[in-house]
């Protein structure tokens, strides 16, 4: 109401003397005569007379004194002293409501029940703004406030749940998780993953955050499934009381340290070779004869890399790759309970596209490794498995000897993690198989079309088959194009086993190769590195093949 409107109240006659006799008996039995005004007067344009205000006691210089409900709109929107007040307390004057069709005498920010629907949207469409649960939202709506103590005490979705406890159980406060089948066990209901497009038959799907603890522990799909991909399953993550959406595993350290055990490739007492989960074990189905000595060989990748697959020689390997070969020897071949002595570990780090050599002589006591780059000669002695008591001056090479046969077209590269090495059941598991299927390597086709190294020790298998698998492992990283031998004397043979035996030239040189390898002369003998005794069933091999060819 304006002005013009008070004033034609006031035109009543009767009105008028009226309400003058009352400011004169209340002016003559009070102390309040000085407070007798112009009965027209609205100080504050708040739509109250200065007069009524007088005798009501509220406040004739302030517009939001007495306070009015929303439906109130008797203010005089031109008057300075209501324009710049903000009745509803909202941080916008009562000027700038009017000017943007807001409710000057209504916070229209305000929500009581939380449900995220103002009270004023709520009195427009007709819901109750005390109810959070009024008006109806759908699964995933997330526009609430969690801190509201009416929205957490409510159960939205009538499961028996309330909102807060929906909150803290990662759960939906607009979705019955209770009712419901939920196949998989991972806390979403079948209904609520056929809605979402997620697969009802995945535990791990939908994707879940670190920390989430909807699931259903004893859910048989659930419990298998490693939803975290850290090689540990769900269920053997939450007896561990570790987390099954987590991979927190430990990853080897792409470093030369002063010390293996700060590699970080094994767990446990060192002297027990076992490793952690993010490195692999892995072996070759013809080895390299090193004097008798057993290896132990791994592969370590970096976290979310992979090998990969690029024929069936050597894979392609990242940056930070790690690649170890540790030599020890039972001390009785028959009974491996009886202990071992680990003599060094050797390990190859792939830095900025090209590999580096390093090796960890094990000390007396079997604790520890240590990073050295010298050679050392240890004797060794151990009982074989046909119970003879054998001893060897086993020889560690300096690292500049590495090279000799680690060295392709001039740069360092591994030798013997191959596909076709790899290719065979090693500890019951086919190791390509078991590479493809922990996500360590990709792009290799189906394993039965990847062609396999024999065997070198097995009888059934052909004579030739056999010598030529063993004459790749052992003498092949020196004889072949690139090879340290042939850089320096020309490829006069070539004994990599994928190469034909017409372009061997392994006739051509039948008399050489037999003369050095039943030979223990120094510097004459073959292998030339890293054997100082005759490998006597590899030499009786390679004699029998020899004698073989025509």
């Amino acid at each position: 109401m304006n002005r013009l409107s008070h004033m034609t109240y006031f035109k009543n006659a009767t009105g008028i003397l009226s309400f003058m006799l009352l400011i004169a008996a209340y002016s003559c039995t009070t102390d309040r005569a000085a407070e007798y005004v112009d009965i027209a007067i609205d100080t504050d344009g708040d739509g109250v007379l200065d007069t009524q205000e007088v005798l009501q006691g509220t406040d004739k210089n302030d517009p939001c004194d007495p306070v009015q409900d929303a439906t109130y709109t008797s203010y005089d929107p031109l008057n300075a002293v209501w324009q710049n007040s903000d009745c509803d307390s909202d941080g916008i004057s009562n000027a700038n409501e009017l000017a943007g069709s807001t409710n000057p005498y209504f916070d229209e920010s305000l929500d009581t029940d939380g449900d995220g629907v103002s009270d004023s949207q709520e009195l427009q469409n007709g819901s109750d703004k005390d109810n959070p649960c009024d008006p109806f939202q759908n699964s995933g709506y997330s526009a609430f406030n969690d801190s509201n103590p009416i929205w957490i005490a409510a159960d939205c979705d009538g499961d028996g749940m309330s909102n807060g406890d929906e909150i803290t159980n990662e759960t939906d406060p607009y979705f019955d998780e209770i009712g419901g089948l939920d196949t998989d066990g991972d806390g979403v209901k079948d209904e609520r993953e056929t809605l979402d497009g997620t697969d009802l038959n995945d535990p791990c799907d939908p994707v879940q955050p670190a920390g989430y603890k909807g699931y259903d522990p004893l859910n048989a799909i659930w419990a298998v499934a490693d939803c975290d991909a850290d090689g540990v399953t769900n269920a053997d993550e939450h007896e561990m009381q570790t987390d099954p959406y987590l991979d927190d595993r430990l990853y080897a350290i792409p470093e030369f340290l002063p010390t293996l055990s700060e590699l970080q490739l094994f767990e446990g007492p060192l002297t027990d070779l076992a490793f952690i989960s993010t490195v692999y074990e892995y072996g070759i189905s013809t080895p390299l004869f090193a004097d008798y000595a057993y290896k132990l060989r791994s592969v370590a990748i970096p976290n979310g890399q992979t090998m990969a697959y690029t024929g069936e020689g050597l894979f392609s390997f990242p940056d930070n790759s790690i690649l170890t070969e540790t030599i020890y020897y039972l001390n009785d071949e028959r009974d491996p309970a009886l202990g071992k002595k680990i003599i060094e570990t050797r390990v190859l780090i792939k830095m900025s596209g090209a590999w580096n050599v390093g090796k960890y002589i094990w000390n007396d006591t079997q604790t520890e490794a240590f990073l050295d780059d010298g050679a050392q000669i240890v004797a060794v002695n151990w009982i074989d498995a046909l119970g003879n008591t054998r001893n060897v001056d086993y020889r560690i090479l300096p690292n500049v000897l590495c090279f000799q046969c680690h060295d392709i077209n001039g740069g360092t590269t591994p030798i013997g993690i191959k596909a076709r090495a790899l290719n065979f059941a090693y500890q019951g598991t086919n190791q390509l198989q078991d590479f493809i299927d922990n996500g360590l390597l990709t792009g290799a086709p189906d394993v039965s079309q990847i062609a396999v190294l024999p065997d070198w020790s097995d009888d059934t298998l052909p004579l030739e088959d056999r010598a030529r698998a063993y004459l790749d492992v052992n003498c092949a990283h020196c004889h072949q194009p690139g090879g340290s031998y042939n850089i320096s004397y020309g490829d006069a043979f070539e004994l990599r086993y994928e190469t034909s035996y017409e372009d061997s030239n392994i006739f051509e040189t039948r008399v050489a190769i037999e003369n050095r390898i039943n030979s223990q002369i120094p510097n004459y003998f073959m292998p030339f590195l890293g054997t100082t005794v005759l490998h006597d069933e590899g030499v009786a091999l390679i004699n029998a093949y020899i004698d073989s060819l025509e």
